[in-house]
């Protein structure tokens, strides 16, 4: 490394320290406040686990339309402002606020990260995932929403709810910065006879449309009246049953308490923590559940089906210039200044400035996406990024190192339906033990054809005169552990692939929504898990296919649905007239008479 790169790494080390410092203060400070600000009540008409854009957008809802109690137990810390400057949001990965899941060991996929494992990032934060994203709304292909309510809603249904969403709930804006090389990339899609589109789902490219509001990140955690309705720092242990009605839950928040739900609990913590705490309550793979001496409840398909948006591509495209967003922009404080004072510059970026949509096929349906970042790993030089997808030592310096005097974009390539499908598992009956997370990435060779389809498209994109005119090309530094193959040709690529490999974090599918009868299915298309009373799971977790784009959207969507059309039939459930001076607690063990 040389001295000048040395003593960029040691500037922006000192920042990212600084920030992970600030980062422990808001954590801690939270986390001590909780044991004084508040008192949770022993009961509530409704227990929403989880504060990610479904259990927020539930809640809200609740709270503004109805009478009933309600509230939304976050394991997480409340975050603060700077936390939602969007350029900032790389810097939440592996931190505090970040649950640090990785996955097993990956036959097909991972090879270059240590251990063969990809991290698997999730929001651990009030606001959850959706406060560690890129932002990206896209609505995608509605007609596999009517597929996944089996024909209950028609597409024009599905449409609505968007439009509701987007005009009630979300704050969407263009983005507030444009570099050089989004517009570049535009122009090469039009040169490669793509269209430009004007909504996000089809064939062609667009500028990213993003959640967010005066230039600062944006999630459905804002509509909420916090301090009012959700405790942070407070971990479900496990949910509670009399017979096949679940009654509440066990939390430790970080005394141990009991609450229960009058009405119903509503699972909102994410494909992997929703599964988790099924598997734990006894609700699960009963050959899993008597592993571990956990009685069985209901025996369900629960962590089943696991599906990811993957793909490649970091650090692909180089620049001899700067074309886009350099790490010195986010320190500049011009532009801090823009920000906090104009909600503009690159500060507001959201790390994705176009998106495109294509068919290695040629069918009218799109099986893969672009997301252009204007920045690779390497821009921080190791001091941060590398750290957060555990990139092996060997590849970094073989590799990322030593294109350290160039300038980088990342053109990931990203598969929208894969064929490979993992699992999630608890391993231990401790809550605090992380769950196994095995997505079994690339086990379908067809899902490594298609992605090594997208990286060649890739190579006729900076191929065009659009690019070509602002000094784009290859990396054509040989990926280490691929040497031995030819640059760019199939055999390589597919080696590429395999070593790295990158998601986007958008787990889906392991509570997966479908008809009762089907052996695939743990709840139905109201939402209810099968078998069980007053309780419910919405959120990506019963997505049981992945959607054609960012899935932030698509959940916003189903939970709406969620309380339109199944809230008013929750609340008639299990109407008694409980005696006025005995507890709910007192009813539910036979202690109440009933008129």
């Amino acid at each position: 490394m040389s001295p000048i790169h040395l003593a960029q790494l040691c500037l922006f080390s000192i920042g990212i320290y600084a920030f992970s410092l600030f980062t422990y203060l808001v954590f801690y400070y939270d986390l001590f406040s909780t044991l004084f600000l508040g008192e949770i009540q022993s009961e509530y008409d409704f227990i929403i686990v989880g504060s990610g854009t479904a259990g927020s957008l539930i809640g809200h809802r609740i709270a503004k339309e109805t009478n009933y109690t309600f509230i939304v137990l976050e394991a997480g810390g409340r975050g603060h402002s700077f936390h939602d400057i969007p350029a900032f949001g790389p810097l939440l990965h592996q931190s505090v606020f970040d649950w640090n899941y990785e996955t097993e060991p990956q036959e097909n996929a991972c090879f270059a990260m240590e251990n063969s494992r990809c991290k698997q990032t999730q929001g651990k934060i009030l606001g959850g995932s959706s406060k560690l994203n890129n932002m990206i709304h896209i609505r995608g292909n509605t007609s596999h929403y009517v597929e996944w309510f089996h024909g209950k809603y028609n597409k024009k249904y599905i449409e609505d709810q968007f439009k509701y969403i987007e005009s009630n709930i979300f704050h969407l804006n263009n983005i507030k910065y444009d570099s050089n090389l989004g517009e570049a990339v535009l122009r090469a899609a039009k040169e490669l006879n793509f269209k430009l589109l004007k909504h996000d789902f089809g064939i062609g490219f667009m500028k990213s449309i993003v959640t967010q509001n005066q230039g600062k990140r944006w999630t459905t955690s804002y509509n909420l009246e916090t301090s009012k309705y959700v405790f942070t720092n407070v971990l479900v242990e496990k949910l509670l049953f009399i017979k096949n009605k679940c009654i509440g839950a066990q939390i430790t928040t970080p005394k141990r308490m009991t609450l229960f739900a009058k009405k119903g609990v509503i699972i909102s913590a994410g494909t992997f923590n929703s599964p988790k705490i099924l598997q734990l309550s006894g609700i699960g793979p009963e050959k899993l559940l008597n592993s571990l001496n956990i009685p069985v409840v209901k025996s369900l398909p629960v962590g089943k089906n696991l599906q990811d948006h993957i793909g490649t591509g970091l650090d692909l495209v180089l620049f001899n210039n700067s074309q886009s967003i350099e790490m010195f922009d986010i320190m500049n404080l011009w532009n801090v200044f823009q920000y906090f004072f104009n909600g503009k510059g690159p500060l507001t970026t959201p790390g994705c400035e176009v998106i495109g949509f294509i068919s290695t096929k040629n069918e009218t349906s799109p099986n893969l996406q672009f997301m252009v970042l204007p920045v690779g790993i390497s821009a921080d030089r190791g001091s941060h990024l590398r750290k957060t997808l555990k990139i092996r030592d060997t590849v970094w310096n073989d590799y990322f190192s030593k294109i350290f005097d160039k300038y980088t974009a990342t053109f990931l390539t990203l598969l929208l339906h894969p064929k490979s499908k993992g699992e999630v598992r608890i391993q231990s009956k401790n809550p605090t033990v992380p769950p196994l997370i095995d997505p079994k990435y690339l086990s379908h060779k067809d899902d490594l054809r298609t992605i090594v389809n997208g990286v060649h498209m890739i190579r006729k994109l900076i191929e065009t005169e659009s690019l070509k005119n602002i000094g784009a090309h290859l990396n054509n530094i040989p990926f280490p552990g691929c040497e031995n193959f030819e640059m760019f040709s199939n055999l390589y690529l597919e080696c590429y692939v395999k070593h790295l490999t990158l998601t986007s974090y958008h787990p889906v599918g392991t509570c997966a929504m479908g008809l009762p009868e089907t052996k695939n299915s743990v709840v139905d298309t109201t939402f209810k898990v099968l078998g069980i009373d007053n309780l419910y799971v919405v959120d990506a977790s019963v997505l049981p296919t992945l959607p054609s784009g960012n899935i932030n959207a698509a959940i916003a969507m189903m939970a709406n649905i969620f309380f339109e059309n199944n809230f008013k039939e929750i609340l008639n459930i299990n109407k008694v007239d409980f005696c006025n001076k005995i507890s709910f607690r007192d009813f539910l063990l036979n202690t109440c008479p009933v008129r």
